[in-house]
């Protein structure tokens, strides 16, 4: 996941390993310093459209799909694409920004997704004075219904 960020996005794979934790923290998957693994549950199979709000705002996070499934596609509504990801893809995409949901699966999915949550970006401006070159969250123009 960190070798697939370097390749798209190397600025922010050089940001994401620059500046150091505090209390000797380490990151947890890679570049990234956040990861989480999505088992399932009840209904481990849809999710409903949002965007991860304590992501970094124009960061990345990286989601790798697995399991035994069919169906179950990605909807990335702002980019109007619909992606069949099958066991074992990759996607990289800015998921605090892009309004996304996936379609309910037959089968086990599951996915792991690393991440950097805003906070640890806000911590380096104040502790690194790193320079943080985005806009404010807005309000979306996607009309749910």
């Amino acid at each position: 996941m960190s070798g697939l960020l370097g390749q798209v996005a190397p600025g922010v794979f050089k940001q994401f390993q620059l500046y150091p934790l505090p209390n000797e923290l380490k990151r947890l998957c890679g570049a990234w310093l956040g990861c989480v693994v999505n088992k399932g549950g009840n209904d481990p199979n849809q999710t409903n459209i949002h965007r991860d709000a304590s992501e970094a705002l124009y960061g990345y996070s990286c989601l790798v799909s697995c399991g035994d499934y069919t169906e179950g596609e990605l909807i990335l509504y702002d980019l109007e694409i619909i992606l069949e990801l099958n066991a074992g893809d990759m996607i990289l995409f800015p998921d605090a920004v892009i309004h996304h949901n996936n379609n309910a699966a037959e089968g086990n999915r599951c996915s792991v997704v690393a991440f950097t949550q805003e906070n640890v970006y806000n911590y380096w401006n104040r502790e690194y004075n790193m320079i943080l070159r985005r806009k404010t969250r807005g309000k979306s123009s996607l009309k749910i219904k």
